[in-house]
């Protein structure tokens, strides 16, 4: 290419790019470049995952303000995340709700094995066993909401007045509350005046709160895990030759 050939095409080069550069938004020029690299950040980085219900969890552990790890250790102990899971007294689906309970959530009938719903309305359910146990301290209520969603509230709440007539705390579980859930099976204890609810076995129910803490506290340490070992690696500082 000729010397006058050649200063002519890179002025017309630049003259093109200058109106290409000019014709776009500064909005889209700073705005959208710096959405489109926070994107492509985040689909680049790994995700810890549970189950195939993770987004879910997600989605309704933040109207409960839970850990999403929790929604779905209960959903394991319950159904091991099987949509289809009927249990011998009829509960149903992920979260393993009883259709009268699941009615009671706003669940059409037929719907209880639909994860969404089954997810939504154990939710919702949890949300309502926290404003009934809203005067045990937070880092105690847990337990009792998990108990009452196995039991039914009204066994929790024989428990903890049979607790609080033999000298033990009526708003701590462990070896307080849970001890007398454990005693309702026996007649000396449901035949009380304070339990207003009958006999109970509450060995599974206090199995079921284990269960789920457990699960939960595993949860947390393999997530853990994963974000340690999927770190970004810092780039390296003067490890290149001059």
């Amino acid at each position: 290419m000729r010397k006058r050939e050649k200063t002519v095409y890179i002025i017309a080069i630049a003259i093109v790019t200058a109106i290409f550069v000019v014709s776009i938004p500064p909005e889209i020029t700073v705005e959208y470049l710096e959405q489109s690299d926070s994107l492509k950040v985040e689909e680049d980085l790994p995700v810890f995952s549970i189950s195939p219900y993770d987004s879910l969890f997600r989605v309704y552990a933040d109207t409960i303000g839970w850990d999403w790890k929790m929604l779905a250790a209960v959903a394991y102990v319950e159904s091991k995340f099987d949509t289809a899971a009927v249990s011998a007294v009829g509960a149903r689906g992920l979260m393993q709700m009883m259709p009268r309970t699941a009615r009671a959530m706003g669940v059409p009938e037929g719907m209880e094995q639909n994860p969404d719903e089954s997810v939504r309305a154990a939710t919702d359910y949890f949300i309502y066993l926290s404003r009934l146990f809203r005067h045990v301290p937070e880092n105690e209520r847990m337990h009792f909401v998990l108990a009452a969603y196995n039991a039914g509230f009204g066994h929790i709440y024989d428990a903890m007045r049979l607790a609080d007539k033999y000298g033990k705390n009526r708003y701590v579980w462990n070896d307080n509350v849970e001890t007398y859930l454990r005693l309702k099976n026996d007649s000396i204890y449901y035949t009380d005046s304070l339990c207003r609810n009958g006999k109970f076995s509450g060995i599974e129910t206090t199995l079921f709160v284990r269960k789920v803490q457990h699960k939960y506290s595993e949860y947390r340490l393999r997530e853990e895990a994963f974000l340690q070992a999927h770190q970004p690696e810092e780039p390296t500082i003067g490890s290149g030759a001059m």
